[in-house]
């Protein structure tokens, strides 16, 4: 069954896509390990900085009889 013009297009860009990602230069476990550990401590970090900033603003707000 030959292909419309739509379907050449969808063809070549699926062939076109496989070729794009063997390029792709794919990080081995550890560098993805690694990264996953750095994203998930600094946001750990970055959680505890505007959970301490919070409770500080509270306690002001609290101090002044605003809340």
């Amino acid at each position: 069954m030959p292909l419309d013009s739509a379907g050449k297009k969808t063809v070549d860009f699926l062939i076109d896509t496989q070729s794009e990602l063997q390029k792709v230069s794919w990080p081995t476990k550890y560098e993805l390990v690694g990264s996953t550990a750095v994203v998930l401590i600094s946001v750990v970090v970055i959680g505890l900085f505007v959970l301490g900033i919070d409770w500080v603003v509270s306690m002001i707000m609290e101090y002044i009889d605003v809340l």
